[in-house]
């Protein structure tokens, strides 16, 4: 049979990126894997489906044959994070979480509006300020307590009462503390926190859930990419208590700026929330807790292993503090090893360094000896004091150890496959 000759190409790239996924060792914060579980409806027949307008209710004109079966996967969906989220409205329909605030930005602002929210050097999302100039939308940004890795509440306060702010947008990339949402003065603004770094740890009462802090009747979203701390898919997860807030963009999401929903990528969706309700407490616990052993052995190690009080960090992640200098080398080698990480050249990091996540490594079920290991082999790649076979050899022992964990067993699992596939 005749393919095109860049087939070979092709297998030859996905061959070496098998390889060397294989043998990575995964330490990016930005990054997570699926399981098996909840990957079944990807390669499925719902793929290839098609649903018009919002997630609130099903409607009935310009819509297609049988979308009214697939608009009850939004149901279960609005009911699953109604238990984990305490969420009143839940639509997944976005593709992913610069899309999600996207799309809320596009609907619910006007050219002009003022809109606050963080800088790159307080962690903030890169994207955040382009999409608002891009909309015409007026930046202005959050006064940051960089000492304690918090916002400045007070001076915020004042620039919310004393400047006309329409919305309120925190997209945090780098989190080791959880801001205080309650203590922001609302007054009228729309508050848009993009939780996509921490949305698992919300989910599984490991950390303090901002809905806990606002009511029906408070203009607050909480949204997030669907791929970190939670082992999903990637999608756009958008939720609120508050449904006459929701009203305003239910159905300008789609079919207004967003027409082909993924709709394989949120069944997969609500079975990465299935293993968040059952399995969902003992990961997220250990993510923490792996983060905090792992920085604490960072710190002894000759690592400059930033703190927010008695702890390292309240997430999954783990900044390094490091000289650009010494950190470009640093991160070479660990290129080279095939190591994960990134570097962050940002203010909060004092002003550059490394930033690690514990998400993907607790994912194996890896606990304090792993963590033990993993800080040995930064500190030897670091200090430069051991052969490279050695080294390569102690991070093989590593990878070769990554199981996925918390999720269904096998006959679970059968059930679903038939189910989606075996028709």
């Amino acid at each position: 049979m005749r393919y095109p000759q860049y087939f070979s190409n092709l297998l030859e790239i996905c061959q070496e990126l098998k390889t060397s996924e294989q043998l990575l060792l995964p330490l990016c914060a930005a990054e997570n894997v699926t399981s098996p579980f909840a990957q079944i409806p990807l390669d499925s027949f719902l793929q290839e489906k098609y649903i018009m307008g919002g997630v609130n209710d099903y409607q009935y004109s310009n819509n297609f044959v049988g979308s009214e079966k697939l608009f009850s996967i939004y149901e279960l969906l609005q009911s699953q994070c109604k238990k984990l989220y305490d969420s009143e409205y839940a639509d997944p329909r976005t593709l992913s979480g610069v899309n999600a605030v996207t799309a809320l930005m596009m609907s619910l602002f006007s050219a002009g509006d003022k809109i606050l929210l963080y800088e790159e050097d307080c962690g903030g999302h890169g994207s955040m300020a382009k999409i608002c100039h891009r909309l015409g939308l007026k930046c202005l940004y959050v006064p940051f307590d960089y000492s304690n890795f918090d916002i400045d509440y007070e001076a915020t306060n004042m620039i919310i009462d004393s400047e006309k702010i329409s919305g309120i947008l925190l997209c945090p990339s780098d989190i080791i503390k959880v801001p205080r949402l309650n203590r922001l003065n609302l007054r009228n603004a729309i508050l848009i926190f993009d939780a996509t770094q921490i949305l698992g740890l919300i989910a599984c009462n490991v950390i303090e859930n901002p809905f806990d802090w606002f009511s029906a009747e408070d203009n607050f979203i909480m949204l997030g990419a669907t791929h970190k701390t939670l082992p999903g898919p990637t999608c756009g997860l958008i939720m609120t208590k508050n449904k006459k807030l929701a009203d305003q963009f239910d159905t300008k999401i789609n079919p207004d700026y967003l027409r082909n929903v993924q709709m394989h990528h949120i069944v997969s969706l609500l079975l990465a929330l299935m293993e968040l309700e059952v399995f969902g407490k003992e990961y997220s616990s250990l993510i923490i807790s792996n983060a905090n052993i792992l920085a604490e052995r960072l710190s002894v190690m000759d690592f400059s292993a930033l703190s927010i009080g008695e702890r390292f960090t309240d997430t999954h992640q783990i900044f390094l503090s490091m000289d650009k200098s010494h950190a470009t080398p640093f991160m070479e080698k660990c290129g080279n090893y095939g190591i994960s990480l990134n570097y962050r050249e940002r203010k909060i990091y004092r002003p550059s360094g490394i930033r690690i996540g514990t998400q993907q490594v607790s994912r194996f079920g890896w606990g304090a000896e792993e963590m033990a290991q993993i800080a040995e082999v930064l500190y030897l790649i670091k200090a430069n004091h051991i052969s490279e076979d050695i080294l390569k050899q102690k991070i093989i022992n590593l990878t070769q150890k990554k199981t996925i964990k918390y999720t269904f067993d096998s006959s679970l699992y059968k059930t679903m496959y038939d189910c989606l596939h075996n028709c």
